[in-house]
């Protein structure tokens, strides 16, 4: 009996495609290089990673690729297209990791159980970022390319400063591409809109509701990066005004507290999802909204996968890194001590509280009409 178990389409504890034995099918396509990507966290920047896969592709059309990510990151990943395996960082991965053997290994984190990991694996080629000889358990480049992001990590001036490259040139030019423009990728399939149908159905909002979404939250690592409640509820009562506008506020448990205060500041009957979703539910409400306005987050990077028009509000940290793919608008904080990627601050105003409703009204405005 014949087994093709180097074909792209052989899965081995079920049927593929074809669903039928391997002798004489017209359908046997030999692997003909197996690519794996380490990019494990955080969430928002592996949804940002996802546009090198694409670029992958180009170059390796017939490759067969893999993606170690966290366990809480996999959802962001489901569907994406061209993607063949996707492993979530545990000790069952690991083993099956460590059993096989890869052409190419692209390692996109500097964090010691990434660049470990990327040491230990067999493969002909690893770019991106390893452990460095020593024994001192810190991240070194591992092809010259990379050498610049490393850069950016270890000198302030350089990543705040001097540093004019989006993030996703970044990643590219780490593994020795070029970035081509390719767009953040997130798909969502009928099951995710179900709570956001039922939610809207349930609060009799019609389908032709203009839906201004607010992203309230943002990461507990940079809580900084959060916009002022009384700037989101007075710009909630400014899109109700002008543009009889249907408020709804977005985010996870986190942001509950939160939330129940903006709608109490506003004085409005504003729709509140008390983060009772899943993250590719919040997908789902995203896709609904005419406009979105968040922060520096990972919801930030979801609507715009989503091709949502977005006014991203930026404190602490950079904006130059962001790609808007032509369906958003930075909003910049006029302080000039920022960026920081400080955790704390003493400063009064900080530097999101310093970005005024009028500020941000003009670009809402802007993007509202188009």
């Amino acid at each position: 009996m014949i087994f093709n178990t180097d074909c792209r389409h052989w899965r081995g504890d079920k049927p593929c495609l074809e669903n039928r034995l391997c002798d004489g099918c017209n359908s046997y396509a030999p692997l003909q290089e197996k690519i794996l990507i380490i990019k494990l966290g955080a969430r928002g920047d592996v949804l940002r990673t996802t546009p090198l896969v694409a670029g992958l592709r180009k170059i390796h059309p017939q490759a067969h690729i893999t993606w170690l990510t966290d366990p809480e990151a996999v959802e962001l990943l489901h569907g994406l297209p061209g993607l063949a395996r996707l492993l979530p960082y545990g000790t069952g991965s690991l083993v099956e990791l460590f059993a096989r053997t890869f052409d190419l290994v692209l390692c996109l984190d500097k964090e010691p159980k990434a660049t470990g990991l990327t040491q230990l694996i067999r493969a002909s080629r690893k770019l991106g970022w390893g452990l460095a000889a020593g024994g001192t358990g810190t991240p070194c480049a591992l092809n010259p390319e990379a050498e610049y992001s490393l850069a950016l990590g270890v000198s302030d001036a350089l990543k705040f400063r001097h540093n004019t490259k989006t993030y996703l040139e970044l990643i590219f030019e780490a593994v020795g591409l070029t970035y081509a423009g390719e767009p953040y990728v997130f798909e969502l399939d009928q099951a995710d809109r179900v709570r956001r149908d039922a939610f809207f159905k349930a609060h009799k909002i019609s389908p032709q509701a203009k839906i201004l979404g607010l992203l309230t939250g943002c990461g507990p690592a940079y809580e900084r990066k959060r916009w002022t409640e009384s700037h989101f509820a007075e710009l909630a009562r400014r899109a109700k005004k002008e543009f009889n506008a249907t408020v709804l506020l977005l985010g996870g448990p986190g942001e509950r507290a939160i939330n129940a205060r903006i709608k109490r500041l506003s004085r409005l009957p504003l729709l509140d999802t008390r983060g009772e979703h899943t993250l590719r539910e919040l997908g789902g409400f995203l896709e609904r909204c005419r406009v979105t306005v968040a922060g520096d987050t990972l919801a930030l990077h979801m609507a715009l996968a989503l091709k949502r028009p977005t006014l991203a509000l930026f404190g602490p940290t950079c904006p130059q890194e962001i790609s808007m793919f032509g369906c958003g608008e930075k909003l910049v904080t006029p302080k000039d001590c920022a960026p920081c990627y400080k955790q704390t601050c003493g400063s009064t105003p900080s530097c999101m509280d310093a970005i005024s409703v009028d500020m941000a009204w003009k670009p809402l405005v802007k993007l509202w009409g188009a």
